[in-house]
């Protein structure tokens, strides 16, 4: 069973956990920021405590962790996520993009869900464009692609 726990109530070890993650050079290399430091984490981790447009969340299967998912510039109508998987499993993408559109079109309410990625990241865009994701806008470096709820449950394909 699949579950989410907020970015709020992480442990230590959790804490250290996605800060590896996110430094792996296999989930790096896609992010706008490739480094992150212990203090830019801890920082980024107590500044989410007063966001209420943002919300990050660890994926869990069972008690494995599986990746991270995250919701910004949430509003009444849309918000735009990101998400990754943990570095040493494979064929987690779906479970995650999965639980982010149920998250975003069932808890959130909102009507549309937005991300961007970088034109060489064939296997987030592949997983993106499977699940029905449209690109609607691109430049130099990223593609921006859009989901729609339609008809006010998830978009199924």
């Amino acid at each position: 069973m699949v579950k989410l726990k907020d970015f709020s109530s992480l442990n230590k070890i959790e804490f250290y956990l996605i800060l590896a993650w996110r430094n792996n050079p296999n989930i790096a290399s896609f992010m706008k920021n490739q480094n992150v430091s212990l203090e830019e984490h801890a920082a980024f981790f107590d500044a989410l405590k007063n966001q209420k447009t943002k919300k990050y969340f660890l994926v869990f299967d069972e008690d494995e962790p599986l990746g991270v998912i995250h919701f910004i510039d949430i509003c009444k109508q849309s918000c735009e996520f990101g998400l990754y998987a943990n570095p040493y499993l494979k064929g987690k993408g779906q479970i995650l993009m999965n639980t982010l559109k149920n998250y975003a079109f069932e808890t959130l309410k909102v009507r549309k869900i937005t991300a961007c990625v970088f034109k060489n990241n064939q296997k987030a865009l592949s997983l993106y464009l499977k699940n029905g994701f449209e690109i609607n806008k691109e430049d130099e470096q990223m593609l921006y692609l859009q989901l729609n709820n339609v008809g006010g449950g998830i978009n199924s394909l």
